[in-house]
């Protein structure tokens, strides 16, 4: 489908694309992505619905190019609101096809035929500690109960949504915890505490698992009961989808995945069987 080279929420094809190409020199050197399920993004609309992994937001940046390599499309990033604090960054951001999440915009890019990647959990996520908490996709942010504007979005434009999944960015810097005073001082959500200043070159896996269709109508986005079972469906969809990746993958830098399921778990977490990826909320 043919787009304009801008839009009315100031994304640029040409710089979006030179920025794409800069993104995919340096992290596919360096990470060496495997993208996995890249057929089962949909020709039209949907959001691409996935949990951030790491202090950086590596995930978000590989997936952008990995959807743009398998289907020719830009896809729109919605960015949390701390990114939208600063005019250089918010335009910067915005020339990309980012856009802070407010529900107007992103209903407007789906009804427009886009992609978009969404991470309910937002900047909260990054503060995760690896020791504790590493590839878990928690119930905060718009995955909480009495929250989920995502599946309100899905249900209200009747599109689909894609989970996704992203493995290896976690032990990039390894998250220890997070220094509240500097961060007060500096004016930041969290100061991070890694292991590791420069990232370790860990092999990224991104991993798209099969749309959702949600069983509803666009009434039901004003059922917040509904809505929270949905999005409880959708958060735990979407941590199978890292679960099941993380079974499937041997080592962290000179790693391997296994197409087919391995015998026996290669995490210390206890991970969740990957439920069916049929439509609606029983899978």
């Amino acid at each position: 489908m043919a787009r304009a080279a801008h839009d009315p929420f100031g994304f640029d094809e040409a710089t979006a694309a030179a920025w794409l190409g800069a993104v995919r020199t340096a992290l596919w050197l360096y990470f060496r992505p495997q993208v996995i399920g890249a057929e089962q993004l949909p020709k039209g609309p949907a959001q691409i619905v996935g949990c951030h992994s790491g202090v950086i937001p590596y995930d978000a940046a590989a997936a952008l190019v990995a959807i743009h390599d398998a289907t020719g499309r830009f896809s729109r990033a919605i960015g949390d609101k701390l990114f939208g604090q600063l005019a250089f960054i918010r335009d910067f951001l915005s020339s990309q096809g980012a856009v802070v999440g407010r529900p107007e915009v992103v209903e407007a890019l789906l009804r427009a035929g886009h992609l978009v990647l969404v991470f309910p959990g937002g900047a909260l996520d990054m503060e995760r500690p690896y020791l504790t908490q590493r590839y878990t996709v928690l119930a905060h942010r718009g995955y909480a109960p009495g929250h989920g504007g995502y599946i309100k979005i899905a249900l209200r434009t009747r599109t689909p949504i894609v989970p996704l999944a992203v493995v290896g960015a976690e032990e990039a810097h390894v998250m220890l915890g997070t220094v509240a005073p500097i961060a007060r001082f500096i004016g930041l959500p969290f100061f991070p505490l890694v292991l590791s200043p420069v990232p370790l070159p860990v092999k990224l896996y991104i991993r798209f698992g099969a749309p959702i269709h949600l069983r509803g109508t666009p009434a039901d986005a004003r059922n917040q009961t509904r809505v929270d079972a949905l999005n409880q469906m959708v958060r735990r969809r979407v941590q199978a989808l890292i679960d099941d990746t993380l079974r499937r993958r041997d080592g962290v830098i000179f790693s391997t995945y296994r197409a087919s399921q391995p015998r026996r778990r290669r995490t210390a977490r206890k991970a969740s069987p990957l439920p069916s990826q049929g439509s609606g909320p029983g899978g």
